[in-house]
């Protein structure tokens, strides 16, 4: 994070001047082709600009996507990708994913700075009453205050400063939070001059707008109750939830379009990360292998298992009769892919007529209406060994376009289903009404077609808690959305579910005749025993090349 970098806009390099006796007074030593905060910010057409640039890198990459990967919702496949060490419990300071945050939240973090320092370089009409100077004031903070939640979430002991040091000796002053309280404070008093300052709505989805400010708000209450072990953050989360909820839609969106090409579309949706034919989103390598892709990040059973069934479970097709979500969500055998079905059954195909079908005498052999999709099944043949999903689940949430390397779907940031979770957990964790929260929750339920009773779920599902199934319910409902890890910490849940080996699929043993031998066989993942996660895990490592670039300004984490 080199924060001392000169703040010039566009994030251009600061120089370093000669100032001895050597230096030739005839060179000119002005920086060509860049442009100071200075000679900036002359109308409001240069925030713009500035603005676009800022969402620009707030949009940048696909970090988000494999944040899952790190959890017990899935894993990553290659010891290369992102996340692997992290997946399987063996990361160390120098893991790349831990840099990629860090550094990318960084960038972003001094683009916003030098929108709310120079906001009055320019002399607004009618000066701080102007809505234009606020909207873009309010924008500039979001994006800023979105990024230090996670940072704050993920490392715990982060750098916090609001204008960007010029020089060396500036960002030597900048000091390292003791604990997240301080950013969560700072985020959590931020955000009211924001919301003050946003439209209602905004100009598209891919700007933030008043509710998209308050949902961050209220999110980030929760964090803070859950890291900080303080349940009055939630009066933030409750206070911002009622505001949320007068300007939710009579209905949520179906869920499956939410998660597709024009999701923004939907009026349940808040906030994206939006993506078009000219600047695509670039995950194209997380379709399923039989789409071309790469299963770069997949889930494992723990997820598959989080879906409760609607009606009885058949052991013969234990993947069928879930919660309609999770055929939105992932890939399982006997799921519909294309013109056919999934399997990632081992030797559970048999060839009719040139076309192949899940096997007549094996698992989902009654499935005989479509042909199998080949190519899903470690050792089958069909070529791309290595990208096939070595749980036998794959993603189908944001990977569900037909067209696998050329997509531009959006990223979903906010929606108005996690506001009625946030508020249905913040009244059971501060004892309120929870009559309620069951209220609150059933809107979710009802939408996506889970049509079991909740006191019953809670009695026979869920050990008489309610919390548990608000807390199940926000697992599979924002699976693939990059909550989870945030979840499993702030819980403090997180030993308890990740010191677990990663495991895949389950499935009936037949013999040679066909016959089922009644042994029930779970997939194991390839090096699928996870390292043992220990306390110091509640973080991630600040990254070694901060360090080396920062000694003695930052330092890292307990046991790290």
């Amino acid at each position: 994070m080199n924060i001392y970098k000169k703040s010039l806009l566009y994030g251009a390099m600061a120089l370093t001047l000669c100032t001895n006796s050597g230096c030739n007074s005839n060179i000119d030593l002005t920086p060509q082709g860049f442009i100071s905060v200075d000679e900036y910010f002359k109308s409001p057409a240069d925030y713009e600009k500035s603005l676009t640039a800022l969402y620009n890198r707030f949009c940048y990459g696909d970090n988000d996507l494999w944040m899952d990967g790190v959890t017990d919702n899935g894993t990553v496949t290659h010891s290369w990708n992102r996340g692997y060490d992290f997946s399987r419990g063996f990361a160390t300071s120098t893991a790349a994913f831990a840099q990629y945050k860090w550094g990318d939240g960084y960038v972003a973090i001094n683009r916003a700075n030098t929108v709310i320092n120079n906001i009055d370089k320019y002399a607004w009409p009618g000066g701080e009453s102007n809505s234009e100077r606020n909207r873009i004031l309010g924008e500039a903070i979001v994006v800023r205050d979105y990024i230090y939640m996670e940072l704050a979430a993920l490392y715990g002991r982060i750098m916090l400063y609001t204008v960007n040091p010029e020089t060396v000796a500036e960002s030597a002053e900048v000091k390292q939070t003791e604990s997240p309280k301080e950013v969560f404070d700072f985020i959590l008093e931020d955000l009211k001059t924001a919301i003050a300052g946003l439209p209602e709505t905004p100009e598209n989805k891919s700007k933030i707008s008043k509710p998209a400010a308050r949902l961050l708000r209220a999110r980030a209450a929760a964090y803070a109750a859950g890291y900080l072990n303080d349940n009055a953050y939630f009066s933030i989360t409750l206070e911002e939830t009622a505001e949320l909820l007068k300007t939710a839609p009579a209905q949520l969106g179906e869920f499956g379009k939410l998660f597709t090409t024009g999701c923004q579309n939907e009026d349940e949706i808040i906030m994206v990360k939006d993506f078009s034919i000219d600047y695509k989103n670039g995950w194209g390598q997380w379709y399923n292998q039989s789409l071309g892709g790469y299963c770069v990040t997949t889930p494992i059973k723990s997820m598959a298992d989080a879906f409760e069934y609607i009606g009885e479970r058949n052991e013969d097709m234990p993947y069928l009769n879930k919660d309609p979500r999770f055929y939105e969500t992932m890939y399982a055998p006997g799921s519909e892919l294309r013109s056919g079905y999934f399997n990632s059954i081992p030797n559970n195909v048999e060839e009719k007529e040139g076309r192949w079908y899940f096997k007549s005498t094996g698992d989902y052999g009654s499935l005989q209406d479509k042909n199998v999709i080949i190519g899903d099944v470690l050792a089958e043949g069909g070529g791309g060994e290595w990208n096939k999903t070595q749980t036998g689940l794959t993603w189908k949430k944001y990977f569900a376009e037909s067209e696998t390397w050329s997509t531009w779907n959006a990223f979903v940031i906010f929606r108005y289903a996690e506001a009625y979770l946030l508020r249905a957990e913040a009244l059971i964790e501060t004892g309120g009404d929870a009559n309620e929260a069951k209220r609150l929750v059933k809107v979710i339920r009802d939408r996506a077609g889970n049509t079991n009773d909740i006191d019953e779920a809670v009695t026979k599902l869920y050990n008489g808690s309610l919390r548990d199934l608000i807390r199940n319910e926000r697992r599979v409902e924002f699976a693939q959305e990059g909550l989870r890890l945030y979840d499993i910490r702030r819980w403090h849940i997180m030993l308890d579910v990740m010191n677990k080996p990663m495991e895949g699929i389950e499935y009936n043993e037949y013999d040679e005749n066909g016959v089922k031998t009644g042994k029930r066989i779970v997939l194991q993942v390839p090096g699928g025993e996870r390292g043992t996660f220990t306390e110091k895990d509640y973080w991630w490592p600040i990254p070694q090349a901060e360090l080396d670039l920062n000694p003695g300004v930052i330092t890292q984490n307990d046991k790290w």
